[in-house]
């Protein structure tokens, strides 16, 4: 509650026009800022402007859905439970990770992504000066529909991207399965 200076009826009158609006501000300000770092909209914009070391490393689609996971992990880099975030977000939380550190220093790496999405195709074409989408069909009128890999999809792009994560003086192995050997 604000102190006021005469505390008369013409102070509080001032007071009660504006309060509900500014709690409504409030709120939505404190909304805001719990919120922003989901949106993927912030996440293509801080890839696209190169303003974090992962944008090099991590593809834009993969990078917008897991940014928020990513920059939290940065407070505990290098734990295992730090390592499983970061995996659980780029590859969905069906991934199989198994940790083994064979000598100081070294961390052998395993994960199993079962990560492999199914999707129909869709034809885009421009109608009255908006895109339309449609189902892309066979011959047959079935819809064509496509495996996508969900996260990054080489094990070359996770260790560019752990690069970015590991300690200094940590060195990984990392072996990557992607949709169950597939």
């Amino acid at each position: 509650m604000p102190e006021f200076f005469k505390g008369d009826d013409l102070e509080n009158k001032y007071f009660n026009v504006g309060s509900n609006l500014f709690d409504q501000i409030e709120t939505e300000k404190t909304s805001f800022f719990n919120d922003c770092y989901e949106n993927k909209l912030l996440g293509e914009i801080i890839h696209k402007s190169k303003i974090a070391p992962l944008s090099n490393a991590i593809p834009l689609d993969v990078f917008k859905d897991s940014f928020n996971a990513i920059f939290n992990i940065f407070l505990e880099a290098g734990s295992f439970e730090g390592y499983l975030t970061v995996f659980k977000a780029i590859f969905g939380p069906d991934v199989d990770v198994t940790f083994t550190v064979p000598a100081p220093g070294k961390l052998g790496i395993v994960i199993e992504a079962q990560g492999l999405l199914t999707f129909n195709l869709a034809a885009r074409k421009i109608v009255s000066d908006a895109y339309v989408f449609e189902p892309l069909v066979d011959h047959n009128d079935n819809n064509i529909v496509v495996n996508f890999i969900r996260g990054l999809s080489s094990q070359s792009e996770v260790e560019i991207m752990l690069n970015e994560l590991v300690p200094q003086g940590v060195w990984t192995d990392i072996d990557l399965t992607i949709g169950g050997g597939v």
